[in-house]
């Protein structure tokens, strides 16, 4: 079998993301493992490492890490996904775009992230390798009404508040009267998001933009009325699988009051969104886009 190491953070959506691949990809001849980011190595360690795997797979900053401070990798055995603009724009800021071109492959986890790519001055284009979820893991039945409104947290700091603009969040689902509940409030594992899809009934996103995006695949697959910008994987979601709103912020508000308020006060087309989007979502699972993976490993 060809051994293959993710080098990545294991928590949230790389975790997810990672542990799933790893699952799946054993049956098509890879033996995947994921080794932690977060925390450090010894240069023998990591010489030995290169010496019994076939690849190593990272993002922009992985590789940042691995080959700038362990300078004993060979960017001939990595494979680079990108997973967010600001992955491209790091390796680009302080080593140029030609690392692009030294990789064994390089990739991207959407369409709209590959484009990005290009718009960057990256000539090498993104081979797309689109994420998948476990559509089993997230399965459940559609609540009867709309009630609780879901989002992954109220307090996104740092680079990416203005990209996640959680303040927006609150207005939009307190003028309407349903409550408002945030997984990063209590939640501090992929693995334990199954039970949060569960207990909301609807799912809002106010990005400006995503690498893929994982929450509104998700809560399609748990039959939540999924409300989200039109970013990352929304050509894969469309409108079986959700209604978009404006990202500018006055609009994103007012659009996302009228769509909640419409299911609020109507419990039986509420319900019909539901199941339509939970179908729609079957086509997230992770068998219908394995294939580009194992092409990016092969």
């Amino acid at each position: 079998m060809k051994k293959v190491v993710f080098y990545i953070e294991p928590k949230w959506a790389f975790g997810a993301i990672h542990y799933e691949l790893c699952k799946y990809l054993w049956g098509y001849g890879f033996n995947c493992q994921l080794l932690p980011w977060n925390q450090s190595y010894t240069l023998p360690e990591m010489q030995e490492l290169i010496d019994t795997t076939d690849l190593i797979v990272t993002t922009p900053h992985g590789w940042r890490l691995l080959g700038y401070n362990y300078k004993v990798f060979d960017p001939r055995q990595c494979v680079i996904i990108s997973h967010a603009q600001l992955d491209m724009d790091e390796l680009i800021e302080h080593h140029g775009r030609d690392d692009f071109d030294k990789f064994h492959k390089y990739g991207a986890i959407s369409d709209w992230l590959s484009d990005v790519s290009l718009q960057l001055g990256i000539t090498r284009p993104a081979f797309v390798t689109p994420l998948g979820i476990n559509t089993d893991s997230f399965n459940s039945k559609p609540s009867d009404s709309l009630r609780v409104v879901g989002c992954t947290s109220l307090n996104n700091y740092g680079v990416h508040q203005n990209i996640k603009r959680p303040w927006l969040l609150g207005p939009a689902v307190e003028q309407t009267g349903l409550t408002l509940k945030a997984a990063a409030s209590y939640h501090n594992s992929f693995i334990t998001m199954p039970g949060f899809y569960k207990s909301v009934d609807a799912m809002l996103v106010a990005s400006t933009q995503e690498g893929a995006g994982l929450p509104v695949l998700e809560a399609g697959a748990a039959g939540k009325l999924v409300i989200s910008t039109p970013v990352g994987h929304w050509n894969r979601v469309g409108e079986s699988g959700g209604h978009a709103v404006p990202i500018p912020d006055a609009e994103f508000i007012e659009k996302t009051v009228e769509i909640l308020s419409y299911y609020k006060d109507n419990p039986e087309k509420y319900r019909q969104r539901c199941l339509e989007i939970q179908d729609h979502a079957q086509s997230y699972d992770w068998k219908y886009v394995i294939d580009n993976w194992i092409e990016i490993l092969s």
